[in-house]
Order: C-alpha cells, then sequence, then structure tokens
C-alpha cells in the first residue's frame, strides 16, 4: 500500500473537523471516492466524502451540533454533513452488519472511485486496481458492473460524465454492462438524471462523453430527439450529418451551461422539418421547430422557467446570416430581441455553430464583425428599451391627452421603435415636438 497523506493538506479545514471529531471519537475514518481519485490525476479534489465504521446515530451524534446533518440517508447507512466548505458524504461500515471498508469500496461503482485514504496517516488503499486504471485512462466496473449499475442505475450516466471530464476510455466489459443497464435508467428521478447530464455537457472531452451515451442507450432514454438527427444528411452547407453536427457545435461553445444547452438544441428540431428540394435538403423554419422541441426538454427535465426561457431565446435567434449588409438598426434591433445578458451567449452560439459546419466559410469572420459592431453599439449607448427614452409615460398623457392605458405604452414603442432606428432622436425635446405632432395628427 502507498502512502499519500499530502491529501489532507488540500482539504478544506470544516471537512477536516468532521473527519476529526470521528477519529477522536475513536473511530477508524477513510476518504474515499472523487477526492482520492482527483488528487491521484493532479486534480484539485471537490467532492469529499468518507467512509467509517461509526453507526449512523454516532455520527449525527458526534458531528450535530456544530454541524448540521441531513437525516433522510441515514436509515440506508449515509450521512450527509453540511459544512462551512460544503457538503460532506459519510458512509456508515456498520449498517446492517456489513462491515470493512474494502467492503465498502467493493460497493463502488468505477475501480477508479475505488480508492481509499486513511485519516489522518494517508495509507491509501486500492484493492480493485483503480491506480493502474487511472494510468490507463480506463474505466472500469468494481467486480461485476452489472451488479453494480443495478444498484444505483445512475452510474452509467455518471460513467459517460466522467468520460467527457477526463476522456477515458470504458472497457469492453463496462460498456456492455452499460448497455444491458441503460432501460433502468427510465426509474431514476428526473432531477438527477439532469444533473448528471449537465455535468456531462461541461466537460472538455463533451463530444466522446455524448456519444457514449448514444452507443450505450442512455441517450434514447432521456434525449432521443437528439438521436433524430442521426445519419441524417444535410447540404453542402454542412460537411457532416445534423447528429454529428450538433455535438461539434457544443464542442465549440464554451463550458457554460446556458450556451452548451443552447448549442445542444439548436437544430434539434431539424430532422422533422428536413425535406428536399430541387435535389438538396432544406430545413425551413428549423429554429421555431428547434425552439418549441428545446422548451419542451427543458420543461421535462424540470429546469427553471429562466434557464429554460434563455435557451430557448438562444435558439430561436441563432439563424443571424448577412450581418455585413445590416443597418445598425437592425443590429440594435438584434440587441434588443435578445437582451443584453444574452448577447456575448448568442454570438458564442453562432461562433460555433459556424465551426460545426466542417466546410471553409466566411460566416465565421462575419461573427467576429458583428461581435466588433455590437461592441461599439453598445459603446455608443443607445436606448434599448422604452425605459431608456428621454421621456415616459406621464409625457405622453400630458402631451397627447391620452388616458393613462394600454395606449400610452404604445405610443412608447412606437417612439422607441423610432430611437432603435436613429438614436440621435432620443432627444427630450425632439421626442416632445414628435408627441404635439402627433397627437395633431391625432385631433385633426
Amino acid at each position: 500500500m502507498e502512502n499519500i497523506p499530502r491529501i489532507f493538506e488540500q482539504m478544506p479545514d470544516a471537512v477536516a473537523g468532521v473527519a476529526e471529531r470521528l477519529r477522536q471519537a475513536g473511530y477508524a475514518v477513510w476518504l474515499v471516492g472523487g477526492a482520492v481519485r482527483d488528487h491521484v490525476l493532479g486534480v484539485p479534489p471537490a467532492d469529499w466524502d468518507f467512509s467509517t465504521n461509526a453507526p449512523t446515530q454516532d455520527i449525527l451524534t458526534i458531528l450535530s451540533p456544530p454541524y448540521r446533518v441531513v437525516t433522510f440517508g441515514l436509515r440506508h447507512g449515509t450521512a450527509h454533513v453540511v459544512t462551512p466548505d460544503g457538503m460532506v458524504e459519510i458512509t456508515s461500515w456498520a449498517l446492517n452488519g456489513h462491515g470493512g471498508i474494502d467492503k465498502d469500496l467493493e460497493r463502488r461503482d468505477l475501480t477508479i472511485n475505488a480508492l481509499a485514504v486513511s485519516y489522518p496517516d494517508g495509507t491509501l488503499l486500492d484493492p480493485f486496481g483503480g491506480l493502474k486504471d487511472l494510468k490507463a485512462r480506463r474505466l472500469r466496473g468494481v467486480v461485476n458492473p452489472l451488479e453494480r449499475f443495478r444498484e444505483d442505475p445512475l452510474r452509467p450516466l455518471r460513467a459517460a460524465r466522467l468520460v467527457s471530464r477526463y476522456g477515458f476510455q470504458v472497457s469492453r466489459k463496462t460498456r456492455a454492462a452499460m448497455r444491458d443497464a441503460a432501460p433502468w435508467l427510465r426509474h431514476v428521478a428526473v432531477e438527477r438524471i439532469r444533473d448528471e447530464f449537465w455535468k456531462l455537457l461541461l466537460g472538455p472531452h463533451v463530444m466522446e462523453g455524448l456519444d457514449l451515451c448514444r452507443r450505450s442507450g442512455l441517450m434514447a432514454v432521456f434525449l432521443p430527439e437528439l438521436l433524430e438527427g442521426w445519419r441524417k444528411k444535410q447540404n453542402s452547407y454542412h460537411r457532416y450529418d445534423i447528429y454529428r453536427h450538433t455535438l461539434l457545435c457544443v464542442h465549440h461553445s464554451p463550458a457554460q451551461l446556458r450556451v452548451r444547452l443552447a448549442a445542444l438544441l439548436h437544430d434539434i428540431g431539424k430532422p422533422r422539418v428536413r425535406a428536399k428540394v430541387g435535389g438538396t435538403y432544406r430545413f425551413y423554419g428549423h429554429e421555431k421547430q428547434s425552439a418549441l422541441m428545446a422548451r419542451d426538454i427543458l420543461e421535462r427535465w424540470l429546469t427553471s422557467k429562466k434557464l429554460t426561457d434563455d435557451v430557448v431565446l438562444l435558439v430561436e435567434n441563432h439563424m443571424v446570416h448577412d450581418t455585413d449588409a445590416w443597418k445598425d438598426a437592425a443590429v440594435r434591433r438584434l440587441i434588443r430581441r435578445v437582451g443584453l445578458p444574452l448577447v456575448d451567449d448568442l454570438l458564442e452560439l453562432m461562433r460555433a455553430d459556424r465551426l460545426a459546419h466542417g466546410v471553409p466559410s466566411e460566416a465565421l469572420n462575419g461573427v467576429e464583425r458583428l461581435r466588433a459592431r455590437i461592441r461599439r453599439i453598445l459603446d455608443e449607448k443607445p436606448a434599448l428599451s422604452p425605459k431608456a427614452l428621454a421621456i415616459n409615460g406621464r409625457d405622453v398623457m400630458q402631451v397627447t391627452g391620452t388616458p393613462q392605458g394600454p395606449e400610452v405604452g404604445h405610443i412608447l414603442n412606437q417612439a422607441f421603435q423610432l430611437v432603435l432606428r436613429d438614436p440621435a432622436k432620443n432627444d427630450r425635446d425632439f421626442l416632445l415636438k414628435w408627441l404635439e405632432e402627433k397627437a395633431m395628427g391625432v385631433t385633426s
């Protein structure tokens, strides 16, 4: 057994306090799972989980206070401890007579997660060859992969997430078990699937992770719509089929959830509108179809309304072309339509979409020129909403005699459209005169 005591130097103080309290109470404490794996890989650990021979009731007594122990997992032998440095999961060996750190590790999903380091001396325990698999960049289930996946059907998706994060290869036996276990994913809470999949989306090897979901059958369970683009050819503007183009678009987009979700769903409706016109495949209105499907999918995943609305807005507006010929007013209307918080995301989505075409195109340079124009226009601080007008509703009512009601907003919107075309007209004197002329026109 190796010794890696330096792992505890990276442990946050509050987390170390949890381990120390259990140790001082006379119990054995082992750091297990992802923290050990990440330390070996040279990655700062994010999740700190412990395994101990302390009974769950003793864990509750020892740690609460000063920490808050979430009790919903106690009957299954797991305690979740809330600390100032994040959540700590503690697994007890004592449940139902199951004892020993070796037994605990045997129930882990993958060998690279079946590693343990004793606290505080740092003795490394690796009963299933996890270190060797880490060195080989390989994912392998512990003992019987199918049994491990049966215990928690989310585990195959977690394996795909690790492929996305680290670029690992999955062993043949484990890959076969993933395929056999894929239908069981239907019985997992949608929130757990969603959260695991979103972590997968943010990985640097996201294409490999997504395609593993397809090959293992997982994709058919939680995102079957994406499979509709498999081997669906496009046209001369695209080198790849709809499915591969989508994966490339996700790959080329920044690792930000909102943008990657938009990249994943931006062409989800293409297969349903695909039609051959004059010997060429066309996809008329696919952005509207994709936006409708994106909303359905995100709502199915119980996504927050704000994130859903943002992603749908990006999908709706990703078909922006020939912007070099646009007047500045059209660019201002685009900014207004998308909203300032999403402008950069839309540009990133457009850039990723162009890169994913896989054919030489001037369109990519066009995106960068549009980015520069938007930056220049924003520097001019134009009015981008009726609230930024030099007049308000009170002015409309006083000058035109319009009573309070929807018509006031309608007139303000007319003024706003005027200012969008020519920002110089957002001048109070000019707009008051415009209101006077409008009132004369109404009364004449």
